[in-house]
């Protein structure tokens, strides 16, 4: 059994530290509404009846892409949820084992509060997809609204994904207490971030080439082969391939940002992206997948309009559009407040740093530069071979695209400009929370 005494301290320093575990609890409940809506849409799609009921498999196939795309933003949220949940815990960690607490002791008061953290966020989040469900309902698709009823989940349903993210939470804050060793004597240390090696960017160019190689053999192909190859090979092995490349991309480009740097804000920036490229990149990733989503359905649609009104599919390239914004756009609101919770929990770990850079004489306002570059820099760098490598992939259905329907890779550009500009937005929203942490006295970490 656990200390009563203890718990008692690590319980009372958690309610007496609102941000603790109001963020998480907000972070949680914000992954919750989005995961469960977002399922119910895939569900709606498999369950409808359509007046053709050949393009039924079209919908649910394009259904289960979609799934596929926002997939990734969704982990990555709940991830940040769950990193949120167990950091800034190191100073209470320390004061309970320089008083005798066990390191099982320690691990069981970390998990249990993480747990209750998910628990709490999760129901909250049931009462967001609750608001969600009457706006969702107003979709058209295969030409008629779909209705509020359809966007409701059964509750066993709910309830797996409630667990789902209980788990994750319990899985993430295990595998968070595994980088930190607190001594008996209150010692802590921490793991070193490895460099990176340039073999991640030859790895993942080969696979950009494969994939160039293999879609141009399948492309003439059955119609059900060409959709499940095109899953895998235009989204699947692009971003297993990034997923190499990324942190060495992240890691050249805060080198290049040291290199050129002319001002302290820049040069601080790249020092911070350079102890943790993998961190940069983990942010950021969805970014990358949604970029080249946007590139690559922006092509196919304006070719696919040229067919518009062929008998049998009048709604598909209409019902297509929609779904290709909102999967976008979703998407990105979705890696703007995984951004969002990141930045709020970099500024309670580090905010010794930024008060000291501030009684050295640098403004808040520089500061708060500092921060947002580590966003900026390392996401357009993404950004521009994400774009890069989705033109080389999609070349000939890009230019038939821009041959065809200009208006249609426009708006694709357009959609995607929109969804990008949600990141350093998120960024800059924890500009207030920033100025207040480092103005705020320093005060002594009790128990």
């Amino acid at each position: 059994m656990l200390p009563l005494p203890v718990v008692a301290l690590f319980a009372r320093k958690s309610i007496r530290d609102v941000r603790s575990w109001l963020l998480p609890v907000g972070a949680y409940a914000l992954v919750s509404g989005l995961l469960v809506s977002v399922i119910a849409g895939v569900v709606m799609y498999w369950q409808l009846e359509f007046a053709e009921p050949t393009m039924g498999f079209t919908y649910r196939m394009l259904s289960s892409v979609a799934l596929f795309i926002l997939a990734l933003p969704l982990i990555n949220l709940a991830s940040a949820a769950a990193r949120l949940s167990t950091r800034r815990k190191d100073a209470r960690l320390s004061g309970l084992r320089l008083v005798g607490a066990s390191s099982w002791t320690l691990r069981a008061l970390v998990l249990g509060e993480a747990i209750s953290q998910a628990v709490a966020g999760v129901i909250l989040g049931g009462g967001l997809y609750a608001l969600l469900v009457p706006l969702l309902g107003q979709l058209h698709v295969d030409g008629r609204q779909v209705g509020a009823v359809a966007m409701v989940l059964p509750v066993p349903a709910i309830l797996l994904c409630w667990l789902l993210l209980v788990l994750l939470a319990a899985v993430s804050s295990a595998l968070g207490l595994r980088r930190v060793a607190i001594s008996p004597l209150a010692v802590r240390t921490r793991r070193d971030v490895p460099s990176m090696h340039w073999i991640r960017l030859a790895i993942a160019v080969v696979a950009i080439l494969a994939v160039v190689a293999l879609w141009r053999q399948f492309i003439n192909g059955p119609e059900i082969v060409v959709a499940m190859v095109a899953c895998g090979l235009l989204f699947g092995v692009p971003m297993l391939a990034m997923s190499l490349a990324g942190p060495w991309i992240v890691g050249r480009s805060a080198r290049r940002m040291q290199r050129t740097a002319r001002t302290p804000e820049r040069l601080i920036a790249a020092r911070t992206l350079l102890a943790d490229p993998r961190a940069a990149w983990r942010q950021l990733q969805s970014v990358v997948l949604l970029a080249f989503v946007a590139v690559t359905v922006g092509g196919g649609l304006a070719v696919m309009a040229q067919g518009q009104g062929q008998p049998g599919v009048e709604h598909l390239v209409t019902d297509m559009r929609t779904g290709a914004i909102l999967t976008v756009l979703y998407g990105f609101f979705t890696v703007a407040c995984a951004v969002l919770i990141d930045q709020m929990a970099s500024i309670a770990d580090r905010r010794e740093v930024w008060a000291n850079l501030h009684l050295l004489g640098m403004p808040v306002s520089s500061i708060d530069r500092v921060r947002r570059l580590t966003v900026t820099r390392p996401m357009f760098a993404l950004l521009l071979v994400a774009v890069g490598s989705a033109v080389i992939v999609q070349a000939p259905v890009l230019g038939a695209g821009v041959l065809f329907s200009p208006v249609s890779v426009a708006g694709a550009i357009v959609v995607a400009t929109l969804g990008v500009a949600m990141v350093p937005l998120a960024s800059r929203l924890t500009s207030r929370s920033l100025a207040t942490t480092v103005r705020a006295p320093a005060v002594a970490q009790d128990l």
